[in-house]
């Protein structure tokens, strides 16, 4: 069963990033490093509802040796916030490394056993070069994440020892703790002796390795705080060194963003729309971003609302969500005109739809929903006409392939009945 769960996450892994290079979701770039002396090169994974909307922005995750991890890692975030909406839609960024070599030298403090050590030159570099350029890029948010594995891990627990606000949270993934005699140890006991508690969370994972420090590491930790809710670690004993990964992106992403999933029980606690949108604004405000609700979370607050006829709550949902969340609006009107159809209530469905096209010439979806529409008022003229202009804007949007596959099956369909007329 932990084989056939692994093959479908690297499965899953490998097909979001065929979906997302063809539609230019992955990008590639070069900076030159002042600080590095060197050409340095990084990654870019863009969330699916990055082109709805200009006023959304994204917490972002920076993965040390981000060549090498970067394609699994990007396809747990995506179905992690876009397919199972454990954690909120993310930006990725890979931090490129210069050969085995560049790498350990990079992730590694100086010492005298350790001379080449570049460590902090790296942590300037991505400080002052990279995250700035980022920043100008991409919509990336405040909230910001330091993932490493291996030396990486090592690499992602310095950071949060010495510089502990670069970073909102970090993940260390079976780190080498061992690295110069355990050094990372005994800094730690120097520095965690003056805090009163951890600045930043820090996840810590460990496979069935041996003499990797981590059980040092957190025994330091835990002897100065052992009330604090700041540390999590994980231990995988099934899991070697190569294979821990895959689940710890998983367990430590969904532990930073453990606030961030409304359950069903959650949901009925509210009283009401007002209620159920100050959560999704507190969030927003926790992880210092302009986020999209949960398509499938929103949808069934819609059909909560709907089938209770609570039409009020509705009115309040639609200005909020116009407010607050523009990435969400299409996925709301699309969503409630769905609703109405099934009820048979076309012209309130197409009222509404319209005034969603009107508002937001983009809302593809709306456009779909139109189409099917005018496919059930069999006009298939007009069916063809929207469900064409779904796919121009679907495209221009940058969507996921399996979303263009469901407007282009519409089409078909529409198409079928044209030739029939």
């Amino acid at each position: 069963m932990r084989f056939t769960s692994l093959l479908f996450l690297i499965t899953l892994s490998i097909l979001a990033t065929a979906q997302t290079d063809n539609f230019s979701n992955t990008k590639r770039g070069t900076l030159y490093s002042e600080i590095l002396s060197m050409n340095k090169n990084y990654q870019i994974f863009l969330p699916e509802s990055y082109h709805y909307s200009e006023n959304s922005s994204y917490p972002v995750v920076y993965i040390v040796d981000g060549d090498y991890n970067f394609y699994y890692q990007t396809g747990i975030v995506e179905s992690l916030s876009n397919i199972s909406e454990k954690i909120p839609e993310l930006i990725v960024v890979g931090i490129s490394d210069n050969g085995n070599e560049g790498y350990r030298k990079d992730c590694t403090l100086k010492s005298k056993t350790n001379p080449n050590g570049n460590a902090e030159n790296f942590i300037n570099y991505i400080e002052k070069e990279l995250k700035p350029e980022i920043e100008k890029q991409f919509r990336v948010s405040s909230y910001e994440i330091l993932m490493g594995h291996s030396l990486g891990g090592l690499f992602t627990t310095n950071v949060s020892l010495h510089h502990p606000d670069l970073f909102s949270a970090y993940i260390a993934i079976d780190p080498s703790y061992w690295w110069d005699d355990y050094r990372i140890v005994s800094d730690a006991d120097s520095l965690y002796k003056n805090k009163k508690d951890l600045e930043s969370k820090l996840f810590v994972t460990l496979a069935d390795s041996k003499r990797m420090g981590v059980h040092e590491f957190l025994g330091v930790a835990e002897k100065y705080f052992p009330d604090t809710k700041q540390l999590t670690f994980k231990y995988y004993e099934d899991e070697t060194h190569g294979s821990v990964g895959i689940l710890s992106v998983r367990d430590g992403l969904v532990k930073i963003f453990e606030s961030w999933e409304l359950t069903r029980e959650k949901f009925y606690n509210f009283k009401s729309s007002s209620e159920v949108m100050a959560h999704y604004k507190n969030l927003s405000k926790q992880y210092n971003s302009k986020l999209r609700i949960p398509p499938f979370q929103l949808s069934n607050i819609i059909y909560f609302y709907f089938r209770n006829d609570k039409m009020d709550e509705l009115t309040l949902l639609e200005h909020e969500i116009k407010t607050h969340f523009p990435s969400s609006i299409d996925d709301y009107y699309s969503k409630l005109a769905t609703y109405l159809m099934e009820k048979e209530k076309y012209e309130e469905a197409k009222k509404t739809l319209e005034k969603s096209i009107k508002s937001n010439p983009n809302a593809y979806k709306s456009h779909d929903a139109l189409s099917k529409l005018y496919y059930v008022k069999e006009d298939f003229p007009k069916a063809k006409q929207y469900a064409e202009k779904a796919i121009s804007i679907a495209k221009k949007l940058r969507v996921r392939q399996w979303q263009l596959n469901e407007l282009q099956s519409n089409l078909d369909k529409v198409n079928g009945k044209v030739k029939e007329k």
